[in-house]
């Protein structure tokens, strides 16, 4: 029987700007909610992605894992259209499930920024 704490939830995540391209200025756009006082570790996987490219004639955006300036890509990139609402679904997204906060930057920003904000469902 399944019950409510087996059941894993879905998180909508903050809006998150990225400013500047290139992987030192990578943005965390969703950090995993791990206490110093729950027992495990929680994880995520990303259900649902919007980016909002502000302008910046079209870009490239880099999703990974790890540090700015160190960030190791985990999925393919993700193309954006200018001044347009960029969506992507869970069957558009592949199955990765995050242990650490998911880092993102785009190749290029122009004169502009991109926003971006993930649905994700957490695990643990």
């Amino acid at each position: 029987m399944l019950t409510e704490l087996d059941r894993n939830y879905w998180v909508v995540g903050p809006v998150v700007n990225m400013a500047a391209a290139g992987n030192a200025n990578a943005v965390a756009a969703y950090r995993v909610s791990n206490s110093a006082l729950q027992n495990g570790v929680k994880s995520f996987k990303v259900k649902k992605m919007m980016i909002r490219d502000n302008g910046t004639g079209g870009t490239f955006v880099n999703v990974g894992i790890g540090a700015a300036g160190a960030v190791v890509n985990v999925m393919p990139t993700f193309q954006t259209v200018t001044a347009m609402d960029n969506e992507w679904t869970e069957v558009e997204i592949p199955d990765y499930e995050f242990f650490g906060d998911m880092m993102v930057y785009p190749n290029a920003v122009g004169a502009s920024t991109l926003d971006i904000q993930v649905t994700v469902e957490e695990i643990g």
